[in-house]
């Protein structure tokens, strides 16, 4: 099975119209693009007027297409918008531009020429399934649904204010059509949301009727004589297709009671981040992105004290060969990831990054097969991933290579302790202190240090300090796990200095930087966190034994006598996939789900309860630069109540109360 992107085979008309060859139908009117996007879409849906109040805003698209609606609604966006509101713009599209198709059709619209750089700059190549760019200094968000409508739509939670529909006509592209689409829509809409489109079709007049909607027809734009209008008023049949469990519904936005209110609608809370590693840095400039005023509080003196205080990290994803919740997240997250370290370097962050791309090698047949699975997939395209043989990977890496490999040209490594105070730099930090509880009073939180005094005060708090989040009350059921991780560096020899790129072989090793390479990492099981961070010369020798096994040439001449090093602790959960999410009030979760032990079936349960204003984010493992960046998305929408980056499935993967429901199910509390 191959996730591979279908193209719309676009051409150009002799008049200079794109139209797509797969489905026989133009992209826009010759009459005027941008004033029939205008007319149609954002004057049907009574824009701008409509969002001048709104402190966040959210329109969605069927049919992204030239992207020309996007640029309309952007457009008008910078012009009216005060600086304390985000734009979500959503869209869904099954059959993406390229690139430079992309390229060739924002060059036919002059007057959109600053929006469509901003778009060009983003939209690089399209990947499956959900893809979250930021553009505007992050007050623009636009999240592009890579897919089959039908899909994309039920795997999509928003609560939309304009719908624009879009797609080819119904006659030549029915699929963008039909009730179960138009159903999603109703279920994502707003009570009042506007929709509009160019078609006056009765089917789709009547899909609308019948999923709730009060549908008129106006006039058309142009030679079309009427087109729909509508508003929502959610008195159809709007059941979701694929609902979530209770025990998974999200916690309400409105339990969070904000500190501070700026003017306008728009709400702007504090929070308090427990950990100043890579999930507390990554979730501070999440929510930074979004207005909140965050405090980072660490036991260590200083950022990324602990496990995130590396000076090199190899940036390389977790992919799997099939298409499963593990592979999703992690092909997701390592294109979020690439692009907010391009937003960093824009910004001038300096994080020591080497764009030397990464190796991961065959280290047998089997495995060889199943790398040419994973870049088969294509759950992550080219030019992000390619399968190269022995012959290529050797001419890459500079240094003869016996076996073929997956090559992630924009990965590398960098330095995560620069990383973490760079995403940290708008933070306020409390180091050197354990927190030791938290007490709610007049509906935030107080954050109490070891002699039970008050350090802050916050509307939420954020747990992401690891293993040490578990020892907090309210997680005490959280089953994290110590792993030890000991990175080595080694002079090179005449040989290893040739190297060019980082090389994965089960462990790692880095091209030389400053005269040493670094080799990495062991991954032990521990229970003492604290005792086990001190460094272990036998395990400079594992870390040797490691690259002699895989690749001696290149040990040759290398010594792990001479080694140097650094070991932390990191933090990893039973699924290997991250935690990120609201806290789940325990006593309530075991009582209101008791019955899951007997099989009775979830449509009987009354949605789960949380903690109110308490998050955490941990269980990060070996793969947290590629991780963390995501996560901390998926918990700031989350936090805020925006639309997520992510398919529903892949955010409840992520969900903390999943090992409490697993424990029920296996009767194990």
């Amino acid at each position: 099975m191959s996730l591979a992107l279908p193209s719309p085979r676009l051409t150009w008309l002799p008049h200079g119209t794109p139209y797509s060859e797969r489905f026989g139908d133009v992209y826009r009117s010759r009459e005027g693009a941008v004033a029939e996007s205008k007319a149609v879409f954002l004057e049907g849906c009574g824009l701008p007027d409509g969002w001048r109040e709104a402190a966040q805003f959210v329109v969605a698209e069927t049919g992204f297409g030239t992207g020309l609606n996007f640029l309309t609604t952007f457009d008008a966006w910078r012009r009216t918008k005060r600086n304390d509101t985000r734009l979500h713009y959503i869209a869904v599209e099954g059959f993406p531009l390229s690139h430079q198709d992309l390229r060739e059709c924002v060059a036919r619209w002059p007057e959109l020429r600053g929006p469509g750089q901003a778009l060009l700059r983003a939209y690089l190549s399209p990947q499956p399934g959900f893809q979250r760019l930021f553009l505007d200094n992050g007050r623009v968000v636009l999240t592009l649904l890579f897919g089959p409508a039908p899909a994309m739509l039920a795997a999509l939670d928003a609560h939309v204010d304009a719908w624009y529909l879009d797609g080819f006509a119904p006659d030549k592209n029915p699929e963008m059509w039909t009730p179960e689409v138009l159903v999603e829509v109703a279920r994502l809409s707003k009570h009042g949301a506007k929709l509009a489109t160019y078609t006056a079709a009765g089917e789709v007049r009547r899909n609308l009727s019948a999923a709730g909607f009060d549908v008129m027809k106006v006039p058309g734009f142009g030679s079309k004589s009427e087109m729909i209008r509508a508003v929502f008023r959610g008195h159809g049949n709007t059941a979701v297709s694929t609902p979530t469990p209770p025990w998974f519904a999200s916690p309400p936005v409105g339990n969070i009671s904000l500190g501070h209110i700026s003017h306008g609608n728009a709400r702007y809370g504090h929070a308090a981040i427990i950990g100043a590693g890579l999930a507390g840095a990554h979730t501070a400039i999440a929510l930074h992105k979004r207005g909140w005023r965050t405090t980072l509080i660490d036991r260590k003196p200083e950022i990324a004290g602990e496990a995130s205080g590396n000076t090199v990290g190899v940036l390389m994803p977790r992919l799997t060969a099939a298409e499963n919740l593990d592979g999703r997240f992690y092909a997701r997250a390592w294109r979020f990831a690439l692009d907010q370290l391009e937003e960093m370097a824009d910004a001038g962050v300096n994080i020591s990054r080497d764009r030397c791309g990464v190796l991961q090698l065959a280290g047998s047949d089997a495995d060889a097969e199943r790398l040419k699975a994973i870049a088969a997939l294509g759950a992550v395209p080219e030019p992000y991933l390619f399968h190269v043989g022995a012959s290529e990977a050797s001419d890459i890496a500079g240094c003869a290579l016996s076996s073929s490999a997956l090559y992630f040209p924009h990965g590398g490594w960098l330095n995560p302790r620069l990383l973490c105070a760079g995403l940290a730099r708008q933070s306020a930090f409390i180091g050197n202190t354990t927190v030791s509880g938290l007490k709610r009073n007049h509906g935030q939180w107080d954050v109490l240090d070891a002699a039970s005094n008050v350090m802050t005060s916050a509307d939420v708090v954020i747990f992401a300090n690891a293993l040490s989040a578990a020892q907090a009350p309210e997680l005490s059921w959280l089953p994290l796990s110590g792993r030890r991780g000991q990175i080595s560096f080694l002079p090179p020899s005449p040989a290893s200095a040739r190297l060019h790129c980082v090389l994965g072989y089960g462990g790692y090793i880095t091209p030389a930087h400053r005269g040493q390479h670094c080799l990495g990492a062991t991954f032990d099981w521990t229970e003492d966190a604290l005792a086990d961070q001190a460094v272990a010369p036998e395990d400079h020798v594992r870390n040797y034994e490691d690259l002699a096994e895989a690749l001696p040439h290149l040990a040759q001449g290398l010594s792990p006598d001479a080694a140097l090093g650094r070991a932390a602790v990191r933090c990893t959960t039973p699924d290997h996939l991250p935690v990120a999410g609201a806290v789940p009030d325990q006593a309530a979760y075991l009582h209101a789900f008791a019955e899951l032990r007997h099989g009775h079936p979830w449509a009987r349960y009354e949605r789960a309860s949380y903690q109110p204003g308490l998050y955490v984010l941990a269980g990060l493992g070996a793969r947290g630069l590629v991780a963390a960046p995501l996560a901390a998305e998926i918990l700031a929408c989350q936090i805020t109540g925006e639309p997520p980056p992510v398919e529903r499935d892949v955010a409840l993967a992520l969900h903390p109360g999943r090992f409490l429901i697993r424990d029920l199910k296996r009767l194990k509390v």
